[in-house]
């Protein structure tokens, strides 16, 4: 193994560390949902939010900032009020009053919050729907950086990503379609039609997640800085970690809000997406009621 062949694999240890702290306790406040999914959700908008103003270098000690910080938070109080238009405005409209820098973080983080709020509480299969976007995102990722670590080739955007190649892209799609569709298909009973709809539906959404991946890299690289933070040893900060989710999270609970309910398609594992079928899609700001 030459010495360029293992600085490549050099920061794997790190990753895999990190992943194994990460990964249990997301999952655990996903599986058991309640405070338990809104206390991770808090603290990671909050620390994402954080990492956004660093990023273009906004002092902490401006009001306007302090107040940015918490901004997502609002919105989360306003849908867990069932006030779900209102919410969307507080994190689409109302931040163009922080500039249109931490207005675009409060769109995308905020807007990403709110989406993972929507289909871990108001979709048929509630903790499934979060587990299986997770589950791709990371099955993206880690085939992307085996696959590409191992066989190299062309880089993908040299100018974006210089580490990013195309065998990597294709590995991280494959991936995606793979785990994605074994959950799609199990959740649906083992239909053969479902495992070939999710994994179609699950390659999407994994090109979704290395869109999120190259944008978050071409900012930085404009920025020019490295990493969004160093909180996560081997990744860098909660926004590295977590970009492709962001993107990820908004475009398959847009899917959920359009996509139609029927037999046909639940053959084909849409079921997975449908959302709750309630006289008034609300929740209500109390343990007893919000949570079953």
């Amino acid at each position: 193994m030459t010495n360029k062949t293992k600085s490549s694999w050099q920061d794997l240890p790190l990753r895999i560390a990190s992943a194994l702290v990460i990964i249990p306790i997301a999952l655990f406040c996903i599986i058991y949902g309640g405070w338990f999914f809104i206390f991770l959700l808090t603290l990671t908008s909050v620390a994402m939010t954080l990492e956004w103003a660093n990023l273009f270098k906004v002092k902490l000690s401006n009001y306007r900032v302090c107040a940015f910080l918490i901004w997502p938070l609002i919105a989360y109080a306003a849908a867990m009020n069932g006030m779900w238009w209102e919410a969307i405005l507080i994190v689409g409209w109302a931040p163009f009053v922080f500039g249109p820098r931490l207005w675009m973080g409060s769109v995308i983080i905020g807007g990403s919050g709110l989406s993972l709020f929507w289909l871990r509480f108001m979709t048929h299969f509630e903790m499934w729907t979060v587990i299986f976007i997770v589950a791709v995102v990371i099955a993206s990722d880690s085939f992307a950086y085996i696959t590409g670590k191992t066989f190299g080739g062309p880089k993908l955007i040299p100018s974006v990503s210089p580490g990013k190649t195309w065998s990597g892209a294709i590995g991280g799609l494959v991936g995606a379609g793979c785990v994605g569709g074994g959950i799609v298909g199990y959740l649906c009973g083992g239909l053969y039609t479902a495992f070939i709809g999710g994994a179609l539906f699950s390659m999407v959404t994994g090109v979704v997640a290395q869109i999120g991946d190259l944008l978050e890299s071409k900012l930085k690289r404009e920025l020019g800085v490295k990493d969004s933070g160093k909180i996560i040893p081997g990744h860098g900060g909660v926004l590295d970690r977590f970009d492709a989710l962001i993107f990820v999270s908004i475009f398959v609970a847009v899917v959920s809000c359009v996509l139609p309910s029927d037999d046909k398609l639940s053959k084909w594992g849409g079921e997975l997406l449908s959302t709750k079928q309630v006289e008034t899609a609300q929740l209500q700001f109390i343990p007893l009621t919000l949570f079953k």
